[in-house]
């Protein structure tokens, strides 16, 4: 599992929850490059991606994953201000803050299974 926040509290948080929902390894990072190494690396299963990362935004890292086929989700606390790439319309977004339950429906979402 591959989480994607660059707040360190937010992905503390984020991190314990895909723990309780089964996840047995969480890399967590906060920046495009991290992300794309660890891809590189070690393929995830799932991914979740905070949009904003600071000065830098995370669709290079979703454009990787869609190419390689990799399930993933974004999280963002801009509701309906939020604008997608072309190339990125229609992933599922999951608005911050989010719980629990929130992440275990997105991943069913994407990952196809039951919530």
């Amino acid at each position: 599992m591959l989480l994607v926040e660059d707040s360190l509290i937010i992905a503390l948080d984020a991190e314990d929850n895909l723990r309780q929902l089964g996840a047995g390894k969480v890399l967590a990072v906060a920046t495009v490059a991290q992300a794309l190494q660890e891809i590189d690396r070690e393929g995830p299963e799932l991914a979740l991606l905070d949009i904003n990362l600071g000065s830098e935004s995370s669709f290079p890292i979703a454009t990787r994953l869609k190419t390689l086929g990799v399930p993933f989700f974004f999280t963002t606390g801009y509701g309906e201000r939020l604008k997608l790439p072309p190339n990125l319309v229609g992933t599922h977004v999951l608005q911050k803050p989010y719980t629990l339950d929130g992440i275990a429906k997105a991943a069913a979402v994407v990952l196809n299974t039951p919530a």
